[in-house]
This record gives structure tokens, sequence and C-alpha cells, in this order.
């Protein structure tokens, strides 16, 4: 059974104001923080038009049915929050973290979700029981409201298992945008935008991606059969590994192990590895390998899980890590010229210079490396030039919560 919002009288709707706003954000933080004085930000069919609380941590805030239109939440904290039926038009969220939050019906046209982090959330069709506008009085009548996202800008945002099931968001900006294990079934994706998006395993069941732009996107484990995708742009597309990519997976599967060996006996058994312009992504053991030294110029390693993968000194200029994970990965020394390293997950990573000797160490190279929308917490770079990468969008560090406030003001709370 959906769950079903119930309204207030229209004239009994809130009205709040930039200060008041604040003060009940500030609230909020304190709740969040279980310090004293803290209270829990519900604000159910408010307006609340033109305000900014960017950067503010408004995690499980209850704002279901509320006018929101033009507010700035750029870089704010909204986990798990409850937008349901929310009126987000023109809004901005631009870095915001909106993991887990229910959206379910809520209105984002023209909303600006460039960056955000959405990963699981739902913006599925909600049933909204409204007012009757003419008696002023509250009725039992319910609308089913789809999410709509039309216009809105969403490049570089996480959509990890995100909910989009009849989402209309015809002309949306998806480019650059990481979505993994979504679902669009039913949705309207008509004339959108999905340049250079990593798209693996999102189901898209009756959904009308008629005259999208998929140009140099990687789209993995997505069968459009089930999609309308007359007109649709797939220029320079990375698909599943053909045929004799995956026929060539034993024979690179010896050359792993002749070079494990050449690195562990110091050069003394086995063979180093050239890998240059191969596909690995058949590869699905490698994890934690040992490739020091491994020449991959231009290989294929998009989607791959490379976790814990040591890769000190490789020959790496224009690889395809697009959507990799390379957590805990040590790339100390690699030469990484070109590469690709879009919406990477590099957390914990080591980037540094590689040190053969007291006095001598091998830089890792990053010239014309594209690092944009790339996870790079905790990244050990050290003295790497960064100067000439491409870091547009990427993340370095933790979302900060807003400015401290002296505490709340109980005369405010009372709204």
């Amino acid at each position: 059974m959906p769950v079903v919002a119930k309204p207030v009288k229209p004239t009994e709707r809130i009205r709040v104001n930039q200060r008041e706003a604040e003060l009940m954000a500030a609230a909020h933080a304190w709740f969040v923080a279980r310090k004293p004085g803290g209270r829990r930000l519900v604000l159910r069919f408010a307006i609340m038009e033109d305000v900014d609380l960017s950067g503010r941590d408004l995690s499980d805030a209850d704002l279901t049915g509320s006018t929101l239109i033009r507010c700035k939440f750029d870089r704010a904290r909204l986990v798990r929050a409850c937008l349901f039926g929310a009126d987000l038009q023109a809004s901005s969220f631009v870095g915001a973290s909106l993991a887990n939050a229910d959206m379910r019906g809520a209105r984002l046209k023209g909303a600006n979700l460039a960056h955000a982090n959405m990963t699981q959330a739902d913006l599925r069709a909600g049933r909204i029981a409204i007012s009757d506008e003419d008696t002023q009085f509250a009725v039992l009548r319910h609308k089913v409201s789809a999410g709509q996202m039309d216009g809105a800008n969403v490049s570089g945002a996480v959509l990890h298992q995100t909910r989009l099931d009849d989402v209309s968001a015809a002309a949306a900006d998806f480019s650059d945008c990481s979505m993994r294990g979504a679902k669009l079934v039913g949705a309207n994706l008509k004339n959108a935008r999905l340049r250079g998006a990593v798209i693996d395993n999102v189901d898209v069941r009756g959904a009308n991606l008629e005259s999208a732009d998929f140009s140099d996107a990687v789209l993995t484990r997505v069968d459009l059969t089930q999609a309308r995708t007359m007109g649709a742009v797939m220029d320079r597309c990375l698909c599943d590994p053909d045929a004799e990519a995956s026929a060539r997976a034993a024979q690179i599967f010896v050359k792993l192990a002749a070079h494990r060996e050449w690195v562990t006996s110091g050069g003394k058994s086995g063979e180093a590895a050239v890998l240059d312009g191969e596909d690995l992504r058949p590869m699905v053991e490698m994890a934690g390998a040992f490739l020091t030294a491994v020449s991959a110029r231009n290989a294929c390693l998009a989607g791959m899980d490379l976790r814990r993968i040591s890769l000190q000194g490789a020959l790496l200029e224009g690889a395809d890590f697009r959507g990799a994970d390379l957590r805990d990965a040590d790339l100390r020394g690699a030469n990484l010229n070109g590469a690709t390293l879009k919406q990477a997950d590099l957390r914990r990573a080591q980037l540094s210079a590689l040190p053969f000797k007291a006095d001598r160490e091998k830089p890792t190279e990053l010239t014309e490396a594209c690092l944009r929308y790339a996870d790079l917490r905790e990244v050990g770079f050290g003295e790497t030039d960064l100067s000439r990468a491409d870091l547009e969008g990427a993340r370095r560090t933790e979302l900060q919560d807003g400015p401290d406030s002296a505490g709340p003001d109980p005369k405010v709370l009372e709204l």
C-alpha cells in the first residue's frame, strides 16, 4: 500500500522566511548531534521559498508536501530526509547528499542536482491526500503524482540503486552521472542528455529513451530492447565485452599469473605482462592483484572491482578506469597520463611518489588525466602534480555542516 501524506487546511499552511529557516535548521543540527535543545525539523505542507540552507545538516528532516521553490540546498546533507510530494522546482542541490531520501512524487522541474549523491533515493510516484481548494477544508481526496525532473540538471550525480520508475525527466541533463542498479521502469527520458554517463545494470523496461544522447557513455548490462530508443544517439558507447574479449580472458589470466611470479621473484622467474589495448573486464578476479610495473596502456578496466590492487610503477597511459572501484589501490609511481578515471572510487588510494632508494623516487604522473566526479577522499597524493589533471566535480572532503548557531530560538520553533 502506498504511503498517503495527510495535509493541513490551506489556511493553516505555515510560511517560513530565511531567519526562521536558519534557526530551525540549527535546532535540527543539534538534534542530529544529540545536543540538548535540539529539535527535529518537521515542516509539513509549509511554504518556504527562496530560502538558502546550503551546507546545513538536514538528515532525517520531514518536509512532506512543502513548497520549496527556488531554495538552495547546495552541499547540504539530506540523508533519509522526507521530501514526499514536495515542490522543489528550480531549487539547487549542487553537491548535496540525498542518499536514501524519500522523494516520491516530488517536483524537480528545472532543479539543479549537479554532483549530488542520490544513492537509493526514491523518486517514484507518490499518492498524496490534498485539501479542497474551494471549501478550505481537508477533504479526503487523493492525487497520484509521478516524480518530475523535466529539464533538471543531474550532471555528475551519483544515482546508485535510485528508484526512478515512471519519473518524467524529459530533456534532463544526466551527463557524466554514475547510474548503477537504478530502476527506470516506465520512465520518460526523451531528449535527455546522458553523454559520458556510467550506466550499469539499469532496468529500463518500458522507458522512453527516444532521442536521448548516450554519446561516450558506459552502457553495460542494460537491455535496451525493452525500451523505446528511436533516434537515440549511441556514438562511441562502451558496451558489454564482445565475444573476442571474453575468449581472450584465459590467455590474459596466464599472463597475469606469470606477471605475479615475476613480481614476487624480483624478476628472476615469470614474465612481465604487456596488456596494452586489452579489454580486461572479463577478468572478474582482479581485486588485490599484484600488477607492479605492468604495461596496460589504453587498456579497458571500466567498472571493474580493483580494490587493493597493486599498480606501483605501472604504465597506464590512456587507460579507461571509468566507474572502477579503486579503493585502497596502490598507484604510486604509475603513469596515468591521459587516463580516464571519471566517477571512479579512489578512496584511500595511494597516488604519491614511489621511493626506490633513500634519494630516489618515481613520481605518479597525471598529466591530462580525467578525474571528473571521482571520489578522492583520503587519497594520498603527497607531492604529486595535479595542475594538469581534470578534477571537475571530484570529491576531496566530506560534506561540511553549516554555520554554528548559538542555539535554537523556542519562539521560532513554535511555528
